[in-house]
């Protein structure tokens, strides 16, 4: 039985100025990333009400072509991305160096990594910067939430980075589920998601529209940020909207076989993949994330 109905992925890859990360009451100063300038000589934004507030968001780079695009990085070259929106070859990602106060462009090399989740294709891929990042650049990279168990996700609070247009923006949200799902084009279940229920009544709670796959979601974790997916399709459960993001962790074990560069919070484990094969639809009621 398949657990998630999705829409049409078009849906996610067509990207109209319309489109944007939804934000339950959106304020620009609570939720976009730059206050102006964006994407050519962007202005971070300094509002103490800005829910990046504290947080590192040099790693995450946009699309020269589409600034609408964003990758996050997880090494000095390794950026992650949803394999049916991918950058491409001979791209250009362009980052805010907070270093230097200016926009930094790489290219991207030929070489990306598909994963597989019972045994297809699945929408996750890891690619690669032509060069790797210049220190002098101050661009981070984000280490992978790694928990021991499947169900240590669920009721985490997350932020959700899309687009809007004014530039990148951050919503938030909690985690509600992990499954099994069937990306459009696939047979059976060939990916596997981590999701946020959508409550348009809850002041603050966001959800995905066209465009933002490949943006990350993020953990707060001690007072930085870790990784846990990248925006792969909305849909329905018992008719209730939900995005879903492309799980990292459940493609850790891959990453490592093909020598990709990462790291995880807290401690490097592999006990999480040993879980996948008795893994099952897991719920909870949905909370507004706090720190």
């Amino acid at each position: 039985m398949n657990l998630f109905q999705v829409t049409s992925f078009f849906a996610l890859l067509a990207a109209t100025s319309a489109n944007a990360l939804t934000i339950v009451g959106y304020d620009s100063a609570t939720n976009d990333r730059f206050a102006s300038g964006y994407p050519t000589a962007p202005v971070e934004n300094t509002s103490a009400s800005f829910l990046g507030n504290g947080y590192d968001l040099s790693g995450v780079g946009w699309n020269a072509t589409n600034s609408a695009q964003s990758f996050a990085m997880i090494s000095d070259q390794h950026f992650v991305y949803a394999n049916h929106y991918g950058p491409g070859a001979g791209s250009t990602l362009n980052f805010y160096s907070p270093t230097l106060d200016t926009v930094v462009s790489y290219g991207v090399s030929g070489t990306s990594y598909n994963f597989t989740f019972n045994g297809q294709t699945s929408d996750f891929a890891v690619g690669m910067l032509s060069t790797s990042l210049n220190a002098a650049h101050g661009i981070t990279n984000y280490p992978i939430l790694e928990l021991n168990t499947l169900a240590s996700y669920l009721g985490l609070p997350a932020l959700i980075y899309g687009h809007g247009s004014n530039g990148p923006r951050l919503g938030a949200n909690t985690v509600d589920v992990l499954l099994p799902y069937n990306f459009p084009g696939g047979i059976g279940e060939d990916s596997y998601g981590i999701g946020y229920r959508h409550n348009s009544s809850l002041p603050g709670d966001s959800i995905v529209e066209g465009g933002d796959s490949s943006g990350p979601t993020f953990i707060p974790w001690h007072g930085s940020l870790a990784l846990v997916g990248t925006h792969s399709v909305v849909g329905t459960i018992s008719s209730v909207p939900y995005s879903i993001d492309n799980f990292i962790p459940i493609y850790l074990g891959q990453m490592e076989t093909v020598g990709i560069d990462f790291s995880v919070v807290p401690e490097p484990s592999r006990f999480l993949l040993l879980l996948l094969g008795a893994c099952a639809l897991l719920r909870r009621r949905h909370r507004m994330p706090s720190e």
